[in-house]
């Protein structure tokens, strides 16, 4: 069925309770995202190395609008180079 077919056949009342449904207990691609991420990060900190901090579902959500974070950057090359190897490998230098 056709989006225009739909509101043909659809009434306002209707279409209405189906958004305040929609309100109540979401439903649709962004909820297969939440439900896919819960899932996944469920999965990545269940192992055997300890996590400074546990993934969030929202981690594993490539579409969910956020803040773009900040770089980091430090005047020591050396401290700049342990804080990567750290953030990006998890190795303590």
């Amino acid at each position: 069925m056709t989006v225009r077919q739909l509101l043909a056949a659809t009434d306002s009342a209707e279409l209405t309770e189906w958004m305040a449904y929609e309100r109540i207990d979401p439903f649709g691609e962004g909820r297969a995202d939440l439900r896919a991420g819960i899932i996944a990060s469920a999965a990545a900190n269940h192992g055997f190395v300890q996590l400074t901090e546990p993934y969030q579902p929202s981690h594993f959500m490539p579409f969910l609008k956020r803040e773009p974070e900040a770089p980091v950057l430090l005047d020591d090359p050396q401290k700049q180079s342990a804080l990567i190897l750290t953030a990006v490998f998890g190795r303590k230098v």
